[in-house]
């Protein structure tokens, strides 16, 4: 059953239903049938042998054992269902109509005496109602009918032939009943399962359309109102994301931009911390080398002249001094060759000049 699908357990499950019911009423109708004929028998019985009993109390009181007999035979003749009748009387058959000799085991049935009662009992596997009904209040003895129960029993069986007949003919409408409504049922059913595949692969075009007021017909308006509230939200979803997008491409030109004009700043700082460092140079260097060239000039003009020894050594030294003073500025700077580089995005290598512990200019100092 689980692997089954909605539509053939309902269609199961109906036949069940309808094949137990069918077996229970069989079953009911059966019992039922087989008491009221039963009944019916016996009451039947009961009148057949108080009416036999009353019919040969004449021929009994003249002794006319014929006519009785002959009465028995028409009795037998026009119902089918009477097997025997006999009359006892003191333990004894007075006359009987078995044709093969009296069986003296229906003696001592143990019916009441003196009041029309029955016995069942059964003989060569056949079922038979013997009643016993009194003559003359049972002075002239007890008339015996047996009837067969085969009519109960024929009657009973064409009974549940004509039930199963039309148990079978009632279970073939109640299948294509049956096949009709699990249809009939399960159509929305399979609608709706087939617009909700659709949605999960993002269709939400189709609808399903059912007609009427129950509650398939509400589940299905439900199923369409909700699947219109997703596709707008899917829609507008789509539509931020997509605004994102968008938003994310001009971010990225953005910071493009920004790191551009980052880098063209941090080289016009460069720029500007060059020229600077060029100008202090200059400036610490104007004042020794202008010494310095001054006295050399002097100094070629004492050689010319012939000026003092002395006087020549002194200027000397004063163009060493001047010497070293340049040669001390020239040293500062080229201690600066020890920068910082800094690595930026796009393999951009950047000598940051600021970052050093000291300006140049304070270098030259």
């Amino acid at each position: 059953m689980k692997n089954l699908s909605f539509k053939n357990k309902l269609f199961v499950s109906y036949t069940a239903l309808i094949l137990f019911f069918s077996v229970l009423s069989i079953v009911f109708v059966n019992l039922y049938i087989t008491k009221i004929l039963k009944e019916h028998f016996v009451q039947m019985g009961r009148s057949l042998s108080s009416t036999v009993a009353s019919n040969i109390t004449n021929d009994l009181l003249i002794n006319d054992l014929l006519s009785i007999d002959a009465f028995f035979e028409d009795v037998k003749r026009n119902n089918h269902d009477v097997a025997y009748i006999f009359l006892e009387k003191d333990g004894k058959v007075v006359i009987h109509t078995f044709q093969e000799g009296f069986p003296k085991k229906l003696l001592n049935l143990g019916h009441t005496e003196n009041k029309t009662d029955y016995v069942f009992i059964n003989s060569d596997g056949k079922t038979y109602y013997d009643f016993s009904a009194p003559v003359l209040e049972g002075r002239a003895g007890t008339l015996r009918l047996g009837m067969s129960g085969s009519m109960i029993s024929s009657m009973v069986n064409n009974t549940v032939k004509t039930l199963l007949t039309v148990a079978f003919v009632s279970m073939l409408a109640s299948i294509i009943f049956a096949i009709f409504i699990s249809r009939k049922l399960t159509k929305p059913l399979i609608l709706l399962t087939e617009s909700s595949m659709k949605i999960s692969e993002g269709d939400y075009s189709k609808n399903v359309t059912i007609s009427g007021k129950d509650e398939v017909a509400k589940l299905s308006h439900a199923f369409n109102k909700m699947a219109e509230t997703v596709s707008i939200r899917e829609k507008a979803l789509k539509e931020t994301n997509e605004e994102l997008e968008e938003y994310g491409i001009k971010l990225h030109e953005y910071v493009e931009k920004l790191n551009k004009t980052r880098d063209e700043l941090i080289k016009s700082k460069q720029d500007s911390a060059m020229v600077a460092t060029s100008r202090a140079l200059l400036h610490h260097l104007r004042q020794p080398l202008t010494y310095l060239l001054m006295a050399i000039e002097l100094f070629a003009d004492d050689i010319h002249k012939g000026t003092d020894k002395n006087e020549i050594l002194m200027k000397a030294k004063v163009i060493e001094k001047a010497g070293e003073n340049v040669s001390e500025i020239l040293n500062k700077f080229e201690k600066l060759k020890e920068f910082k580089t800094v690595q930026y995005s796009d393999e951009t290598r950047i000598t940051d000049i600021e970052e050093q512990p000291e300006s140049l200019t304070d270098k030259l100092l």
